[in-house]
C-alpha cells in the first residue's frame, strides 16, 4: 500500500506544480542566463546512427529563441541547430558524435543564443548500449485502504476490460510497446470470474492465452511470515486450479508493498510449481535496510538445497506514480477513479529518471544488461492507457535503453534464458518487517492462528473418520477466508488519523470478518466431522491429528461429562481424573496412536484422584517441575526442572508484563497490586491464579498450570486491554538462565537459526515463529511457544520508538546478538497508517515452556510445537467400532505437516517434513487394511511417480504424497 507520506508528497508536488504555472502566467517568462551539461548513459538514433546522449539543461530560466549548439567530443565535432520554443525548454537532448567510447571523456558544448555564447562541459563515462528495461504495467492491488472493499474490488475489475481494450488497440502497435497487463493478485481474477458472464470469461481467458493480461500465483500481497506453512501453500491453489482447467502454466508471483519474505517460500517449489518471485516493495515505510537488495537477483535456495525460487527485488513499485503525480489526479479522493488521459503521454514519463537509474547499476558494476521497473499510478488506480504511445515514442527516440512492456513471466523467461548460469545463489529467511502491524489487532490475530490450527485438525479428523462427502470448497474457502486476514491491507490508509471515520470502521469490519468467517465456516466443519450419526451414550472419542503417538491432557467440556468424573479406558481401567473449576473435565490420555483416536467413558461417580501435582499459595509443582511466583510481582522467579533454575538471576522473573506508553522504552511500566489465589488445586491439574492492575488495560490475569506427570508448563495470560490511542507497546518477558544460548524459530516448513539463518538485511529487530522459539545451548535448553501471539524480539525489545513510517532510521539493527531473553510482543498501535488506532477488550495469550536436559533438537522442537498447536480433541464418539483404512509413519526426523481427503475423495494428501538436516528414510504402513499405494504428488493433488512405501527424503526437505487404500 502506498503510505500516507507517499499520499502528502504527491498532493504537495501538485500544489506545488499548480503555484508555480499561477505564478507563471502572473509573471513573464525569463530567458535562461547559463547553461550546464549532464551525462547520461542513453544513445539517441540520430540521423542513421546510434549516438551518446547528453542534457544541456538551461538554468535561471528557458530557451525561448533559436540556438546552435557546436559539440565536440571525442575528437568529432558537430552543430545541432535547438529550436525555437514558444513554452520555453528546461532541456534539451543532445547526440553526441561519433562512435561509443571506451575510456571517460569530457564533452563541451559551445552555445550561441542571440549574441551570447554559453560554455558547458562534462565528463562522459563508458556505457553499454543495449539496456533493455522491462516496464510492468499494474495496478497495486490493496484489499481496501484507498476505500472500501468492494469499491477497490470494483475498480480492479473495471481494470481488466480496460487492459484487454488496451491490448486489443495497441496490437499493431512495434511488440515492445503492445500493452499486458498485470492482474497482481489472483483474488481480483477469481472475483472477475465470479460475476462474468460466458461471453466474458471466454473474452478474458483469451486475453491470457494471447498475452494480454498476465497471471501471477499468489492470491494476494501476503504477510507470508504470518502464514503457517498450509496457508502459504493454498496461497497459490486457486491460481494453480484455474491454470489446470484453461490449460495455462502459471509459474511467477508479484508481491508488491510487503517488505520481506519467507524462507518458506523456496521450500514450495516443487509443490506449488512458482519458480519466479518478483518484489516491487514499499519505497520507504518501515522497510528497515531492504533497499539494498534491490536489483540483486538471486536464486533463493531452500533448507534442505534441493529447491530455488529465482527472486529478483526491483525499484519501489511506486516510481509511476512519483513521477507522474502531476500529471494525473489523485485517485485517492477520486470515488470512482477512471483511466486519465493528459493528452502527453511522454511528459512525466522515464526520462531523466531511468537515465539517472541505469547509471547507479552501472557505477555498481552491475552485470546484467536488463532490469525491470514497475508502473502503477498509485494503490488501487486505473490503468495508465498512455503507456504504450509512452514506450513507442520512447523506442523511436532512443536506441538504448529499449523499453519493452513486459509481465513477470516474459520478464523471468527472459532473464533465466540469458543469465542463468550467472546468478548467484542464496539461503535464508528474508525475515518481514511489516508483521508488526498484526499486533494492532491482537485478539483476531490470536483468533487467526488458532482457526488455521483447528482447520488442519478438521481435514486430519476427516480423513482419519473416513467421512464420505468431504467438502473439499468449503475447506478451501476457510483457507482463502484466513490468507485475507494476512493479507497486508488491514485497514484505511486514515485509520490512525482519523480512526472514527465511516470508511474506516468499515474497512475494518470487513477485514476482521474474514478472521470471523473463516472461524464460523471452520466451526460448523468441525461440528460435521465429529458429530456422530449415532452417539455412543456416555463415551468420548479423544482424536490425535499429529504422526506420532501423544500422551497427553484432554479437556472435556461441561456439556460432554455430565454423566460424572469418573473416567475410564477402552478396557475399563480408570484413568485419574479432576474437575476443573472452569466446568471441564481433565485426564490424561494414554498413548492415542498417530492420526488416531482412541475412546473413553464418563461414567457417575467421583474423579479418580490420582496425581502429584500440588501448588500452595505461591508454588507448584508435578513431579518434573517446580516453580516459585514471587508474591509481590506475580512474576515467576523460580523454575526449576532437574535441579536447574532457568530462570535468569538477575532479572523480574518470567511473564513480566511490560506496558511502554508512548513506546518509550525509558518510560517503561509493569504491573502493580497483585493477588495471588489457587484455582486448581490437583492433585491431576494445578494452577495458580494472578490478578494485578497493569497500564494501558482494566486488568491482567496470569494463570500458572501444571499438569501432574506433563513435561510442560502453561501460562496463560489475559489482558482486558483500554482504548488507548496513544502509541503504545505491550510485552511479556521471558529472560531464560541459558549461557551461551542460540535462538532458533519454527518458519513455514521449517525452521531458522537467528542472525545465522538470515538473509543480509532482513528484518532482525523483531521476529515471527510459526509455532515455536528454541533457546538452547549445547547441553540443555528451553522450547517455548505461542498459539496465539507471534511476534518476538530477542535480547532486549528493539520496539520502543519504532513510530510512524520510520525513514532510514537508526533504530533498524543489522546484527542480533544471541540472548537468552525472549519478549512476547502482542500489542502496539505504532503505525500511521493501514493499521488500527487502538484496540479494547479481552485478550488471551497461551504460553508453553518446555526444559530439555540435551542441546536443541529440531524434530522435538516441532512436536512440541505442534503439539501444543493441536491438543487433543474430545468429542462424543461414534456408535460404531468399525475404523477407517489408514496409514501409519514411521520415522525418526520426518513428520506430516497436514494431512486431508483428496478434494476428488479417492485418497489422502500428505504433506511430510523432514526436520533433520541429513537424508531421512520414512515408511508408510498401512493402517486397518492390508496394502496402500503411494505417489509422490503437489498442489494439484495428482499422482505423479508411485513410490514404494519406503523411500527417502532429503535434509529439511518437503513432499507431498498421496496414499490410496
Amino acid at each position: 500500500m502506498r503510505k500516507l507520506n507517499l499520499v502528502f508528497i504527491v498532493l504537495i508536488i501538485c500544489a506545488t506544480s499548480i503555484n508555480a504555472l499561477a505564478q507563471m502566467a502572473a509573471t513573464p517568462a525569463t530567458a535562461f542566463t547559463s547553461v550546464t551539461l549532464q551525462q547520461t548513459v542513453a544513445y539517441l538514433k540520430y540521423n542513421g546512427e546510434n549516438r551518446r546522449m547528453v542534457r544541456l539543461l538551461f538554468k535561471n530560466g528557458k530557451s525561448f529563441a533559436e540556438a546552435k549548439a557546436a559539440v565536440s567530443f571525442n575528437n568529432n565535432k558537430d552543430v545541432i541547430t535547438i529550436p525555437a520554443s514558444k513554452d520555453g525548454l528546461d532541456v534539451y537532448e543532445l547526440a553526441l558524435p561519433g562512435a561509443p567510447i571506451k575510456v571517460s571523456t569530457q564533452a563541451t558544448v559551445t552555445l550561441t543564443s542571440g549574441t551570447q555564447n554559453y560554455v558547458a562541459r562534462c565528463i562522459v563515462d563508458p556505457a553499454r548500449d543495449n539496456w533493455s528495461v522491462y516496464v510492468l504495467p499494474h495496478s497495486h492491488v490493496d484489499i481496501g485502504y484507498t476505500n472500501t472493499q468492494a469499491k477497490v474490488l470494483k475498480l480492479h475489475k473495471e481494470n481488466i476490460d480496460e487492459s484487454i481494450e488496451l491490448a486489443k488497440k495497441t496490437q499493431n502497435y512495434p511488440a515492445e510497446a503492445r500493452f499486458k497487463w498485470t492482474t497482481e493478485a489472483i483474488w481480483v481474477v477469481d472475483n472477475y470470474l465470479k460475476t462474468a458472464d460466458e461471453e466474458k470469461k471466454k473474452r478474458f481467458w483469451d486475453a491470457v492465452k494471447s498475452g494480454w493480461i498476465n497471471l501471477d500465483g499468489a492470491y494476494g500481497n501476503i504477510n507470508t511470515s504470518m502464514t503457517d506453512s498450509k496457508q502459504l501453500m493454498q496461497m497459490f491453489y486457486k491460481s494453480q486450479k484455474l491454470a489446470k482447467y484453461n490449460g495455462i502454466e502459471i509459474h511467477t508471483m508479484f508481491q508488491g508493498d510487503v517488505p520481506g519474505a519467507s524462507w518458506g517460500l523456496s521450500s514450495q517449489v516443487e509443490q506449488t510449481g512458482i519458480k519466479y518471485f518478483l518484489s516491487g516493495p514499499n519505497a520507504s515505510d518501515r522497510i528497515g535496510q531492504l533497499a539494498k537488495w534491490q536489483d540483486k537477483p538471486f536464486y533463493w535456495v531452500s533448507p534442505s538445497g534441493k529447491q530455488k525460487l529465482l527472486f529478483w527485488q526491483c525499484q519501489p513499485y511506486s516510481i509511476g506514480y512519483a513521477l507522474k503525480g502531476t500529471k494525473i489526479p489523485n485517485f485517492f479522493t477520486i470515488e470512482d477513479p477512471k483511466p486519465f488521459y493528459t493528452g502527453h503521454p511522454t511528459e512525466n514519463f522515464l526520462n531523466p529518471y531511468v537515465f539517472e537509474y541505469l547509471a547507479g547499476l552501472e557505477q555498481n558494476k552491475f552485470p546484467y544488461d536488463m532490469s525491470i521497473l514497475t508502473w502503477a499510478m498509485s494503490d488501487n488506480a486505473p490503468i495508465d492507457p498512455e503507456l504504450p504511445d509512452a514506450v513507442k515514442a520512447w523506442n523511436e527516440k532512443f536506441s538504448s535503453p529499449k523499453l519493452i512492456i513486459t509481465s513477470t513471466k516474459q520478464f523471468f523467461n527472459d532473464l533465466e534464458s540469458k543469465y542463468k548460469d550467472k546468478l548467484p545463489q542464496y539461503t535464508g529467511d528474508y525475515t518481514e518487517y511489516w508483521t508488526d502491524g498484526v499486533a494492532c489487532a491482537a485478539k483476531e490475530t490470536a483468533l487467526s492462528r488458532h482457526t488455521s490450527d483447528q482447520l488442519k485438525q478438521a481435514d486430519a479428523i476427516w480423513a482419519i473418520n473416513n467421512k464420505a462427502n468431504y467438502p473439499a470448497d468449503a475447506f478451501n474457502d476457510s483457507w482463502k477466508n484466513l490468507l485475507l486476514y494476512n493479507e497486508h491491507t488491514w485497514g484505511a490508509y486514515n485509520s490512525v488519523d482519523d480512526p472514527d471515520d465511516a470508511k474506516v470502521k468499515s474497512e475494518w469490519a470487513v477485514k476482521q470478518s474474514f478472521v470471523l468467517t473463516a472461524h464460523s465456516k471452520v466451526d460448523s466443519l468441525m461440528k460435521l466431522v465429529l458429530t456422530p450419526a449415532s452417539a455412543k451414550a456416555n463415551t468420548i472419542d479423544v482424536y490425535n491429528t499429529l504422526s506420532w503417538n501423544r500422551t497427553d491432557v484432554v479437556y472435556v467440556p461441561a456439556a460432554l461429562s455430565k454423566a460424572g468424573d469418573l473416567v475410564k479406558d477402552a478396557s475399563g481401567k480408570k484413568i485419574p481424573s479432576q474437575r476443573l473449576t472452569t466446568g471441564e473435565l481433565v485426564f490424561i490420555a494414554q498413548a492415542v496412536p498417530q492420526l488416531d483416536k482412541s475412546t473413553y467413558t464418563i461414567n457417575a461417580g467421583k474423579a479418580f484422584a490420582q496425581g502429584n501435582a500440588k501448588v500452595t499459595a505461591t508454588t507448584l509443582s508435578n513431579g518434573l517441575y517446580t516453580i516459585d511466583v514471587d508474591k509481590q510481582s506475580g512474576n515467576i522467579k523460580k523454575l526449576v526442572k532437574a535441579a536447574r533454575n532457568y530462570v535468569s538471576a538477575d532479572s523480574a522473573g518470567l511473564n513480566q508484563y511490560l506496558y511502554m506508553p508512548d513506546a518509550a522504552l525509558k518510560k517503561t511500566q509493569t504491573s502493580s497490586n497483585t493477588v495471588i489465589s489457587i484455582k486448581e488445586n490437583g492433585p491431576l491439574v494445578v494452577s495458580l491464579l494472578i490478578k494485578s492492575d497493569a497500564p494501558g488495560s482494566n486488568s491482567l490475569t496470569r494463570e500458572v498450570r501444571l499438569v501432574s506427570g506433563l513435561d510442560k508448563v502453561e501460562l496463560i495470560n489475559t489482558v482486558d486491554k483500554k482504548a488507548i490511542r496513544a502509541k503504545e507497546n505491550v510485552h511479556f518477558a521471558f529472560p531464560f538462565n541459558i549461557p551461551g544460548a542460540q535462538v532458533r524459530y519454527s518458519i513455514p516448513w521449517g525452521s531458522a537459526a537467528a542472525e545465522a539463518d538470515q538473509l543480509p538485511y532482513a528484518n532482525r529487530n523483531w521476529y515471527t515463529m510459526q509455532r515455536w522459539v528454541d533457546i538452547s545451548n549445547s547441553e540443555y535448553g528451553i522450547t517455548w511457544s505461542s498459539p496465539d501471539a507471534p511476534l518476538f524480539e530477542i535480547g532486549k525489545t528493539n520496539t520502543g520508538s519504532l513510530l510512524g513510517g520510520l525513514h532510514h532510521s537508526p533504530l533498524w539493527v543489522s546484527f542480533t546478538p544471541q540472548s537468552p531473553n525472549i519478549y512476547s510482543w502482542v500489542m502496539n498501535n505504532l503505525w500511521h497508517t493501514n493499521f488500527r488506532a487502538d484496540q479494547e477488550g479481552v485478550v488471551t495469550f497461551h504460553y508453553y515452556i518446555q526444559a530439555h536436559q540435551d542441546g536443541y533438537d529440531s524434530y522435538k522442537a516441532n512436536q512440541t510445537g505442534l503439539d501444543n498447536h493441536q491438543p487433543l480433541i474430545a468429542s462424543a464418539a461414534s456408535g460404531s467400532n468399525d475404523k477407517a483404512p489408514f496409514f501409519k509413519l514411521d520415522s525418526k526426523t520426518v513428520y506430516i505437516e497436514a494431512v486431508k481427503v483428496a478434494d476428488d475423495g479417492k485418497g489422502l494428501i500428505a504433506q511430510l517434513v523432514n526436520s533433520d538436516a541429513d537424508e531421512s528414510s520414512v515408511t508408510l504402513s498401512p493402517v486397518n487394511t492390508s496394502a496402500i499405494k503411494v505417489w509422490s504428488s503437489d498442489l494439484s493433488e495428482e499422482r505423479k511417480t508411485q513410490k514404494n512405501s519406503t523411500f527417502t527424503i532429503a535434509g529439511k526437505d518437503v513432499v507431498t504424497v498421496r496414499v490410496e487404500f
